[in-house]
């Protein structure tokens, strides 16, 4: 999985339809209408007055706040006893890189309890793959199956046979929440990712200290949980920077698995008059931008600002060729899946700390070590064992 492909971050795309070609359309607001948000594809702009010195100073304070590293994990219900053990947990993982980092956490962290994980694979372009292998999993008495991002129309024929098993599905990062029997929901659903969008939005104004600017956001919306994020940055930027313009640019997972994403994005950059910045939905999918960039001559003309990133996008941060991130706590993901496991087994309500994920907005004051699974505070197996009462 990317990052939120697990990054963030990988949503299982395939079972939506992929469009033909990248598209890019633009429609500007009449100055008598205010701030306008095209829909899909397309320029958000008005001629408004600039960016107000209080939505700059809000913007920089929504930073500030986004940048703070956690101290403590999400979770924070002590559970009444240990749990018991012996029991089974299903992960099943994507063809993806970055689906493997939330299957070491549950590893880990069934080490810790004395429960057994097991490990299936499917492909995420292949969504009866995913079928077949909750199909077999249930051969394992499992209390859970964990996956992310397959919309839940591809797999919902599971979840009686789940529900009369006992068990629990968990689908995370997806546009909607999962739900009905045989489900938990889990984490990484729209509002989150409505929030990430704002954020990147916010730092984006207050690195322009609020002057009128011209943006690029690049989506892959076959993974249709970036669809929140990218709505949500467009209101942001209009609201608060009613003269500045946005332009989007869609992207085909054929292009992105091909190859062809990141030289797609430098030749749309290269269309766009006066663009100051190239906003990205997930790091994973352009963290060579800014190499691709300084190869075109390129280098410094744009500031970068992507959604969740895996090492090397913080390396461009750390390095100056790019403004900011954010993390992907993907392996720690993997422990609070086993949280929601273990609360199911032992017939306990579900604690809503599970269904946090908690990212922070990277940039070079705060990165430290990069990584693809940038799980902080870093004693966090410590502090699920304790709410466990093991270790």
């Amino acid at each position: 999985m990317r990052p939120a492909i697990p990054g963030g971050v990988v949503m299982a795309a395939a079972v939506l339809a992929i469009a033909a070609c990248s598209s890019s359309a633009s429609s500007s607001a009449p100055a008598s209408s205010g701030p306008s948000t095209a829909a899909a594809s397309g320029t958000v702009s008005a001629s408004a007055a600039g960016t107000t010195s209080s939505a700059v100073a809000a913007a920089e304070a929504a930073v500030k706040s986004a940048s703070t590293m956690p101290t403590t994990i999400p979770e924070t219900q002590s559970l009444p006893s240990a749990p018991p053990k012996g029991k089974t947990v299903l992960f099943l993982q994507c063809e993806e890189v970055q689906c493997g980092y939330e299957g070491d956490g549950l590893k880990a962290a069934a080490a810790a309890i004395g429960w057994n994980l097991k490990v299936l694979n499917f492909q995420a372009a292949n969504p009866a793959t995913l079928v077949s292998a909750l199909q077999t999993g249930l051969q394992y008495h499992p209390v859970a199956a964990f996956f992310s991002g397959v919309p839940q129309e591809a797999w919902q024929s599971e979840q009686k046979p789940y529900a009369a098993a006992g068990a629990v599905i968990v689908d995370n990062y997806l546009a909607a929440t999962p739900s009905g029997d045989g489900v938990l929901a889990g984490r990484g659903y729209a509002s989150e990712n409505e929030q990430m969008g704002t954020v990147l939005a916010q730092q984006q104004i207050a690195n322009s200290g609020g002057a009128p600017a011209a943006s690029l956001i690049v989506s892959v919306p076959t993974y249709t949980v970036f669809d929140p994020m990218v709505t949500a940055y467009k209101a942001e930027i209009a609201k608060d920077c009613p003269s500045c313009s946005v332009t989007e640019d869609d992207f085909t997972l054929p292009q992105m698995l091909g190859g062809q994403l990141v030289p797609a994005v430098v030749s749309a950059a290269k269309r766009i008059p006066n663009l100051k910045y190239i906003v990205t939905v997930d790091g994973a999918f352009t963290d060579t931008l800014p190499g691709a960039l300084k190869a075109a001559g390129l280098a410094g003309k744009y500031q970068v600002i992507s959604g969740q990133g895996v090492s090397t996008d913080q390396q461009n941060v750390l390095a100056g060729s790019q403004l900011a991130t954010v993390s992907g706590p993907f392996i720690l993901g993997g422990w609070q899946d086993m949280d929601m496991a273990i609360r199911f087994a032992m017939h306990l309500a579900p604690s809503p700390g599970d269904n946090v994920v908690p990212w922070v907005l990277l940039n070079k004051s705060n990165i430290g070590k990069p990584s693809d699974s940038y799980d902080v505070p870093t004693d966090y197996p410590s502090l699920f064992e304790k709410l466990w009462h093991v270790g």
